[in-house]
Order: structure tokens, then C-alpha cells, then sequence
């Protein structure tokens, strides 16, 4: 089911939908995948088909959650390349965190770069916010080169924010007021 806070997003290569049951087979390969775990340090890393495939559970039985996710999907091909999707949508204060992947094989084409612009311009229109933020690895250079060129700026490092196999890792929080973004 479709929500109308956040409905199927077109640019000119990507449709940005929402994920449904369907997408368990992309699902579970794209999250066993090490490359695209690399930087999702605030969880354990998934071992099995089952913990990836409950990402879908997690989206869809919980509609009332201030989360959502959409499928990246290459218009050309209908070949699903990642997810990306609000975390922590706050309408009282008008702010939400993004959050974003991609599957190694479609790094390097613009691709994020187009799926976050869509997310931007639905963000500070439909939704109303007026505060974007991500929270990124400090490790993460692409990453936080895509939302330096994208309008974000960097505001703080987080010290030891998550902990994961055994070690705390730093992550930097960017955001990008409503009228900043590129």
C-alpha cells in the first residue's frame, strides 16, 4: 500500500518507490552484500537471509513508525540499485534524518546524487521540514562529499556514537536547512 506522506518519487533515471514484499530477493542480496554493510555501523551486520529480509517487516507492519523506505529502481531496466528513506520524521519541530545505500555495482553513475535531490525536494515541499539531517561514518568519504555538494553542512562529529563488532565508531551529522539545498 502506497502512503500519501510518502508516494513513488520519479526523476529523470530513477523511480524512487515504496518497498514492498516483493523486493525480498533484492532485499536479502543487497544486505548480505560486505561492501553495502561497510558503513551501516548502528547494527550488527546481517548473516542471514531472514535478518535482511525483515527490513521489509520492519517498514510495513509499522505504519505509524516515523520511518519510511523506498526502492531505487534504474528506470531504463527496472533493475532495483539500493533503498534510501526518512528516519525519524518530527513534524512538530519540521526536521527528519535521510538515510541512503547503493549497490556497489551502480556507485560512480549519480545515481544517490538523484535519488537524494528527490528526497530533498519532498522532504522541504510535501512533508513540510524545514531540517534534513544524515548521520554518516566518518570513514564514509563519498558520502559526506555527496551532501557537502548537495547543500549539507557538517556540524558535528559523534564521538563513539555506535558500537559495533567490538569498537566505537565515530560518525559526522550533517544537515540542510530548508532554501540550502543544490
Amino acid at each position: 500500500m502506497q502512503s500519501m506522506l510518502f508516494p513513488t518519487l520519479r526523476t529523470k533515471r530513477l523511480v524512487l518507490r515504496p518497498i514492498a514484499r516483493t523486493d525480498t530477493p533484492f532485499i536479502v542480496r543487497h544486505f548480505l552484500d560486505p561492501q553495502v554493510q561497510r558503513y551501516l555501523l548502528d547494527e550488527e551486520p546481517f548473516t542471514t537471509e531472514a535478518q535482511a529480509a525483515a527490513i521489509i517487516d520492519f517498514y510495513l507492519e509499522r505504519p505509524d513508525l516515523p520511518y519510511n523506505r523506498w526502492i531505487v529502481v534504474r528506470k531504463s531496466d527496472g533493475e532495483p540499485l539500493g533503498t534510501c528513506g526518512f528516519h525519524r520524521w518530527n513534524p512538530q519541530h519540521r526536521r527528519a534524518e535521510i538515510g541512503y545505500d547503493l549497490s556497489p555495482a551502480s556507485w560512480g553513475h549519480g545515481y544517490m546524487r538523484e535519488a537524494v535531490r528527490a528526497m530533498l525536494a519532498h522532504g522541504f515541499g510535501t512533508l513540510e521540514l524545514h531540517r534534513i539531517e544524515a548521520i554518516v561514518a566518518v570513514a564514509n568519504a563519498p558520502s559526506a562529499n555527496l551532501l557537502c555538494r548537495l547543500g549539507f553542512q557538517r556540524e558535528a562529529i559523534l564521538r563513539d556514537y555506535y558500537f559495533r563488532d567490538g569498537v566505537f565508531h565515530d560518525h559526522q551529522l550533517f544537515a540542510c536547512l530548508r532554501g540550502e539545498e543544490r
